[in-house]
């Protein structure tokens, strides 16, 4: 009878641990780099989303403040001229603001470009109560609606229906409105793309 055999230790030896270990804190590692990547990913997703709802508000806005313009005339240096003028930063023109509330009614209506004193430019509309008379326009009594901040480029473009020609100056003594309008903008995070509207026939 020869004696039985001594079975191996089913323990560990250190480096089958050393081993071990170094697996399980790569899985971890790997583990907490793909939870950074996908809260990036989702930080990102939303930075993005809330750039297009800011850019979406301000189509409305503006789409909706110059389908409502109003076709009216004033006198300047005793020449009739149309209540509308336009130039690569900006326009001008009579629409109405919602008329529920103390802002409501008839305003003229100016968007245009605002810098800060921190040096940022940022784009505002203004809007004052209108009441027929060519009186002068205090701006700073106005109703201010922020458009975008941060602003690096800007450029509106008029398009003549007459001529087929878009141009960048609209002086109001053209005698009618631009068929329509494009604006470029761009802010510190990129180009938006071009805003276009198109000018229904005045009321």
């Amino acid at each position: 009878m020869h004696p039985p055999k001594r079975h191996a230790s089913a323990g560990f030896t250190l480096l089958e641990l050393l081993v071990a270990l170094a697996v399980t804190g790569a899985a971890v590692a790997l583990v907490f780099a793909t939870y950074g990547i996908i809260g990036r990913t989702e930080q990102r997703a939303q930075i993005l989303i809330n750039r297009i709802d800011r850019m979406q508000a301000t189509h409305n806005w503006l789409q909706s403040k110059l389908e409502g313009i109003r076709l009216y005339s004033r006198i300047a240096s005793g020449v009739p001229v149309l209540y509308f003028n336009g130039n690569a930063a900006g326009a001008l023109w009579v629409a109405p603001l919602p008329e529920r509330g103390p802002g409501g009614g008839l305003h003229v209506i100016r968007v245009d470009l605002n810098r800060n004193p921190n040096g940022q430019i940022d784009w505002i509309a203004q809007a004052l109560p209108y009441d027929g008379a060519l009186n002068q326009l205090d701006w700073n009594q106005s109703i201010r609606t922020p458009l975008a901040k941060g602003l690096v480029t800007l450029q509106w473009h008029y398009l003549d229906g007459q001529t087929a020609q878009w141009v960048q100056d609209w002086p109001s003594t053209r005698p009618y409105y631009p068929s329509r309008v494009r604006i470029e903008i761009a802010d510190g995070d990129g180009a938006w793309p071009p805003l276009n509207f198109t000018f229904p026939r005045a009321r």
